[in-house]
């Protein structure tokens, strides 16, 4: 059966692919402790905070354009990697013709960081002469405003550029330099708009002695001393994501696009690359950071076409720099059911040549999934010997076929001594995606109401799209009683797409758009969270952190990383819902705290529009 689903797994890589202050907001303490991490070289145990909590976040992709904003080195989110081979994160601009972009970026010589050696294309380029005299990248690009399109793009002020080597750099777009010394830039954003900032190599190199411009890093002024001492994220993430007991890196990691393609360790991006977000995704040594810097557990996708030496050390990655009171969720790709996704048609192609003589109606994708997922499963439970208790293995399936979950964990088809069933290879976990929707064709219909289709949307919610998940939720309560394995949430929450159908600035993606800032839909996660835990299912991960709302979807319990979060009465409905979920749920189900005593956490404000239905 072919499922033409449009989840936000896959909305997020078809924006990955289309590319077109408050940053110190949050308290000391978080920044500290932050700070404390990053420069010792350890990791904090869970806080207080979320030692206890049953909610998970994902994140979103690193780019100039994502409105989660990471890192306080705002270069990182350039997508500049040695890790691909066509230049992405430059753009070769000329200033003769003042042509934006000349479409050079392949033929740029790069150095293994990612900056270009010098402004001369390598031999490959077709334009004789070449075209660009110049490269440059943009940064906080296209994001949308905060505080539900009322507030900031990003926050203004001063920011730092820190380089090494020689050359000349301009500044364009929001950003206009100030002050310059060797070394060191400072440029004033008088006002933030969404054309972001542009920063250019002009020159490079200029005595050809090797010393060209290099390790490029853009940072808010407020946070160079922090930056300069080793702090890596941004006060106000940490802050945003203290609550969460458990941080997924399946978007960072861009696993449904070139990320999941990576076959050797050799591919995989690096710490040391100029810019993360470029095609192969981010380092998984920055999630494992983001996760030690928040306390959290930490969620890891395995690339599906990656070999066994990939998953040996990726395992002994985490194992080295994990801290010791987290647990790692691993997950053997991401959504391998998914028709839209490469790696479903990858798993049937293994599965057909690994078993051909299984016949025409055998379910070749889930067996070999259901394989690969316990392969892994025992390469990570051995790497890490004593610690294998600290790694879940998750065997991911589609939320409203639990014969699809059993079918992977039996996976019959790998036949032979210590094979299957899968579920007897160390699998902890089920992960399904109950989200709560509604068809954006039958929204339409809606939209010629006086309130733009806004009760109609409610109305459909809580009466069909809540039920029909808490159905998905029981039966697999049901499916997996036989196996004793919990189901947990690889993602959930609302999922209101305008796309394919309908584009930004239809009345249907305006509908959505209204219905996920609406106080209603506080109401429904509450309602799905409840939901949740009265079915028995473990942790939750919400999907996703901060998105910029659009006809791909909106998804985002932020809509900026600048919204407005304290008190969390002026927050968004949704984040207050999320929030307030938590500090009056404990994680419910046995072993969850692990050995982390916890302390009593804060408990917000709960608005009274939050049961409005």
């Amino acid at each position: 059966m072919r499922l033409y689903l449009f989840g936000s797994s896959y909305l997020a890589a078809l924006v990955f692919r289309a590319r077109s202050c408050k940053s110190v907001r949050c308290s000391a303490g978080i920044a500290c402790l932050a700070l404390a991490f990053v420069s010792s070289g350890g990791a904090l145990a869970a806080t207080s905070a979320n030692a206890q909590s049953p909610l998970g976040m994902n994140l979103y992709p690193v780019n100039y354009w994502t409105g989660e904003q990471p890192f306080i080195n705002i270069f990182k989110t350039s997508g500049v990697s040695q890790s691909n081979s066509t230049g992405t994160g430059w753009i070769t601009h000329s200033n003769k013709t003042y042509a934006w972009d000349t479409q050079e970026e392949a033929y740029l010589q790069l150095d293994a960081n990612g900056y270009p050696t010098t402004l001369t294309a390598n031999s490959s380029d077709p334009n004789s002469p070449q075209k660009f005299d110049s490269v440059g990248v943009i940064l906080l690009r296209q994001l949308g405003k905060s505080n539900a399109g009322t507030g900031m793009y990003y926050p203004a002020g001063q920011y730092v550029v820190l380089y090494d080597g020689e050359g000349t750099l301009f500044y364009e777009f929001d950003a206009k330099l100030i002050s310059s010394t060797p070394g060191r830039d400072v440029v004033n954003v008088a006002s933030a708009t969404s054309q972001g900032i542009s920063i250019r190599i002009n020159a490079t190199d200029p005595n050809h002695t090797g010393n060209y411009l290099r390790n490029i890093r853009l940072v808010k002024a407020e946070l160079e001393s922090s930056f300069n001492a080793g702090a890596v994220f941004t006060p106000t993430l940490l802050s945003a994501l203290q609550n969460f007991r458990l941080v997924r890196g399946m978007q960072w990691l861009n696993i449904d696009s070139d990320g999941g393609k990576l076959v050797s360790w050799s591919q995989r991006p690096q710490m040391t690359d100029g810019g993360y977000g470029g095609p192969n995704g981010t380092p998984i040594e920055a999630v494992i950071q983001l996760c030690n810097a928040t306390g959290a557990d930490c969620w890891l996708n395995v690339p599906h076409m990656a070999n066994n030496d990939y998953i040996t050390q990726m395992a002994a990655l985490a194992h080295t720099m994990l801290g010791t009171s987290q647990k790692v969720y691993i997950e053997f790709s991401n959504e391998v059911w998914n028709w839209d996704f490469g790696q479903n048609s990858y798993a049937t192609a293994q599965g057909k040549a690994m078993w051909p003589n299984a016949g025409s109606g055998a379910d070749y994708g889930p067996n070999w999934y259901g394989m690969r997922a316990a392969q892994t499963c025992d390469i990570w439970k051995s790497t890490w010997g004593t610690d294998a208790a600290r790694v879940v293995c998750v065997m991911g399936a589609f939320s409203d076929i639990p014969s699809l979950a059993t079918e992977e964990l039996n996976c019959p088809l790998w036949t032979g001594a210590g094979n299957a069933p899968c579920a007897n290879h160390g699998i902890g976990a089920v992960a399904i995606a109950p989200y709560v929707s509604v068809n954006n064709k039958t929204a339409s219909a809606w939209t010629t109401a006086s309130d733009g289709g806004l009760a109609s949307l409610f109305q459909a919610m809580n009466d069909t799209a809540l039920p029909q998940s808490a159905g998905w939720e029981a039966k697999y309560k049901a499916a997996l009683a036989p196996y004793n394995l919990p189901f947990i949430a690889y993602e959930g929450g609302q999922s209101l797409v305008a796309f394919p159908q309908f584009q930004d600035g239809s009345a249907v993606s305006n509908l959505f758009i209204a219905a996920n800032r609406d106080p209603r839909m506080a109401g429904v996660y509450t309602t799905a969270l409840n939901n949740w835990k009265a079915a028995g299912g473990q942790i939750y991960v919400i999907f996703a952190d901060v998105v910029k709302p659009s006809e791909y979807g909106v998804f985002g319990a932020l809509e900026s990383l600048w919204d407005t979060v304290t008190p969390l009465s002026s927050a968004p409905p949704k984040w207050q819902a999320i929030q307030n979920f938590m500090s009056a749920n404990k994680c419910w189900w046995a072993g969850c705290a692990g050995t982390i005593a916890s302390t009593t956490a804060p408990v917000p404000m709960a608005p009274s529009n939050l049961t409005v239905k």
